[in-house]
């Protein structure tokens, strides 16, 4: 039996209230912190953001301070949260509210979708939790409960799917509490309607969910074909000196951009050319010790170490500033990928390289 609008706000938002989970950021309708919530939301668990949002407010406690604070401050903030790209932007988009709106965040979506890094997920969700706007806020939770409410046959992440689901999603939001339905339709996607052994008998609009009825929800929703994976074998090297390893400061765009990693090369040879033009050190005798994995989202990483003999008491030209000694043992400045976290998690079981 479908649900009418009211019927299904009734029991959407009577469910949610009394299983909202406690989240730092739902103590606050400030859409600064609204924001930076949902960027590390984003492909990321609740229970992983919670340290990290409450350090991040910590540091940059006003959208100001985040505007002005160095990159690399912001980068280390973001450390093991991976997807550095949205850091980079959440701080781009700072320093735009800063120069475009006198630091103000602006409520009307057209405004938020003007800063960078801001999607029509990331608007909805700050116009209807911080300032009431009746607008929906659309992730993948979402899809998931619409796809499996209405049996939806298409792949649900072609642009007609999306269309369709945001005019669904318009006439079923609750006008007066559009950010309390927004939540709670993610809530419910995230703990009851999940993708694997979902909750039906738990869920507030099951008596009119198609899927439920067919007996068959994990069948939704229906994708796409997934992008392959490519794998990228890389040369790293490991120029030890005086028990630190030498890093470079990524200046190119593409993975690792802005980060302090291991030098890196897609060979051997192109990876010793860098390390002499930009710091003048001639490696030699470089010795193979393994081999590090690491996934990012369409990528697969394959990382053979090559550990480069003690430099000792030698001297060398005096660094660039893009290059930099760094301490494995000590808690620095440097912001470095969990790919290269690993790569030194690998050399602590080789007390050779790492004493």
């Amino acid at each position: 039996m479908k649900l009418s609008p009211e019927r299904f706000r009734a029991n959407l938002l009577g469910w949610f209230q009394p299983e909202l989970r406690q989240m730092p950021w739902r103590e606050s309708k400030d859409p600064y912190q609204i924001w930076v919530s949902e960027i590390m939301l984003q492909q990321t668990q609740v229970n992983t953001v919670k340290p990290y949002f409450k350090r991040f407010l910590e540091a940059f406690p006003t959208l100001e301070a985040l505007a002005q604070s160095p990159s690399e401050k912001v980068l280390k903030l973001w450390e093991g949260l991976g997807y550095y790209s949205r850091a980079r932007n959440l701080q781009k988009g700072a320093q735009f509210v800063l120069a475009e709106f006198a630091g103000e965040m602006p409520s009307r979506v057209e405004d938020l979708l003007k800063i960078p890094g801001v999607g029509p997920y990331t608007a909805g969700a700050i116009a209807s939790i911080a300032f009431d706007i009746c607008e929906p806020a659309i992730d993948g939770n979402v899809n998931r409960v619409f796809s499996r409410l209405y049996a939806y046959a298409d792949p649900i992440d072609k642009p007609p799917a999306q269309r369709w689901l945001d005019q669904q999603v318009r006439i079923l939001l609750d006008p007066v509490r559009p950010g309390d339905f927004n939540q709670a339709l993610m809530e419910l996607g995230a703990t009851v309607c999940k993708p694997v052994n979902p909750l039906c008998q738990d869920c507030p609009l099951h008596t009119g969910c198609l899927a439920k009825i067919q007996a068959d929800p994990e069948q939704f929703p229906i994708k796409s074909s997934k992008t392959k994976i490519k794998r990228l074998d890389l040369q790293v090297a490991l120029i030890r000196y005086q028990g630190k390893y030498l890093l470079r400061q990524q200046r190119e765009s593409g993975i690792f951009h802005q980060l302090w990693v291991l030098p890196w090369e897609s060979d051997l040879s192109r990876l010793e050319t860098l390390i002499l033009n930009e710091t003048g050190l001639q490696i030699a005798e470089p010795q193979a010790i393994g081999t590090v994995s690491h996934t990012l989202t369409h990528r697969q990483l394959e990382m053979q170490i090559w550990a480069i003999p003690e430099l000792g008491k030698r001297t060398f030209p005096d660094l660039p500033g893009h290059w930099s000694w760094h301490d494995p043992c000590q808690n620095q400045a440097q912001a470095i990928p969990v790919a290269h976290q690993k790569i030194f998690k690998f050399l602590k079981e080789m007390p050779l390289f790492f004493s």
